[in-house]
């Protein structure tokens, strides 16, 4: 059995709004391990949406349907689907009595327009939409089972989510082939670079490797369709042995989820972005929900009072519960030691960032402080203007992920074209 979306409306087959609702669908039903085979857009013609449904009902499948549900004389759908099926329309008491108290609710009169969203195809069988007027329904036709829904993206997803998803589940056990995925978050290498990488991976019958970037993070996934568990497992090992260096995070990129499933939190914190011109404090909310104080500096190794203005701030900031990146002087690198000052005297890496971070962290009901000096080498200049904006972004969600990698008590990131020192650690 197939899996297909249909999309309905004038406004989605021009153009004028984008189809939210397949992107949504198909995303969730992937997500569940379902594959959907074709997607489909028909405007708002009695004709067009009949020999669409016509042609869809000869094939075995799951067909999910959204929009063209309203009161209006061009909302067609369920009209065209009963002419189809040669099916009557008829009333549905129980969601004329649930849309009737959806206007007293509301100190609403309904229309008698509205009536025609109580008119369903006779057989069906009606979905409630706990946010709406239009309700959903469920008709099987020739091979197809067709599931309806309305157009509006809140109250489609509403509806998926209080019953429309356990439904499709249903009807697809055992008879649509399932689809397993990895997602892996990696950082510091290219697609190419990475495929190159990969390449040599021996893939078992039904699995497929593909990759998605969204810089600074690449998204590679792992797909099985009606693959299985062992190979794709076996798959998995694989691919981690060769991206390890790069590797950030499986299944989801929200570090604080992932911190909250190890039950780690971390109270309010400070933070000082000396190089990213505020980069940093946005990237830094991808790891802590808290902030007491921050500041932004622009330093500069050329500009003595530059770097000293940014000493003073560091040293006049709390030193629990912060978080630091600097430019690296002579000064900062003699004081941490000889990595430092080698990195310095560099020809290859001659830009050196400092992140530093000391933080009170609370893990299953114990406290502990956990902090880490990491020197960061690059070859660009992030503040050059052909290369600030790409770079700013790596460079700040960098700093976020050494911070992460060290609180999950993981090996640390390491960018292709980088070089990260940890020159520092305590967990205490």
């Amino acid at each position: 059995m197939r899996i297909e979306l249909i999309s309905t409306g004038d406004e989605v087959i021009t153009g004028n709004i984008d189809d939210t609702n397949a992107s949504y669908l198909s995303r969730e039903l992937f997500e569940s391990g379902l594959q959907v085979d074709r997607r489909h857009t028909a405007g708002d013609s009695l004709e067009e949406l009949m020999a669409m449904f016509t042609e869809i009902s000869e094939r075995e499948c799951i067909a999910i349907e959204t929009g063209g549900m309203g009161p209006t004389t061009d909302d067609l759908t369920t009209e065209a689907i009963a002419r189809v099926a040669g099916k009557s329309l008829v009333l549905n008491e129980e969601w004329h009595r649930s849309m009737s108290q959806w206007f007293i609710n509301r100190n609403r009169v309904m229309s008698q327009t509205n009536i025609k969203q109580a008119m369903l195809p006779e057989g069906s069988i009606m979905i409630e939409n706990p946010t709406g007027t239009a309700c959903g329904f469920m008709v099987k036709v020739n091979k197809a089972v067709f599931i309806f829904l309305p157009g509006v993206p809140r109250e489609l997803k509403a509806m998926w989510e209080a019953s429309v998803k356990e439904i499709v589940l249903s009807l697809s056990e055992d008879t649509v082939p399932r689809t397993h995925l990895f997602k892996l978050f990696l950082m510091g290498i290219g697609e190419s670079d990475l495929m190159e990488k990969i390449g040599s991976i021996s893939l078992p019958q039904g699995v497929t490797i593909g990759d998605r970037a969204v810089y600074p993070l690449l998204e590679l996934k792992i797909i099985g369709h009606n693959a299985a568990d062992n190979d794709m497992l076996k798959v998995l090992e694989d691919v981690m042995k060769v991206v390890e260096p790069y590797y950030v995070s499986k299944d989801t990129f929200d570090l604080i989820s992932n911190l909250r499933q190890q039950k780690i939190s971390i109270g309010p914190v400070n933070a000082i972005d000396g190089v990213c011109r505020g980069y940093l404090l946005i990237s830094l909310q991808t790891l802590f929900n808290d902030f007491v104080t921050c500041s932004v500096i622009n330093t500069d190794l050329h500009d003595p009072e530059a770097l000293k203005e940014t000493s003073e701030v560091r040293e006049h900031m709390p030193h629990n519960n912060l978080v630091s990146l600097m430019l690296l002087s002579e000064k900062r690198a003699k004081e941490i030691g000889p990595v430092a000052c080698d990195l310095m005297q560099s020809t290859e890496f001659p830009y050196i960032f400092e992140l530093n971070f000391d933080l009170e962290v609370e893990q299953n009901g114990k406290s502990r402080r956990v902090g880490a000096t990491y020197l960061i080498s690059s070859k660009d200049n992030i503040r050059h203007n052909g290369t600030y904006t790409r770079n700013r972004d790596f460079v700040s969600l960098l700093s976020c992920v050494l911070i992460y990698k060290t609180l999950m008590k993981e090996p640390h990131v390491e960018p292709f074209d980088m070089l990260v020192s940890r020159v520092n650690h305590f967990d205490a």
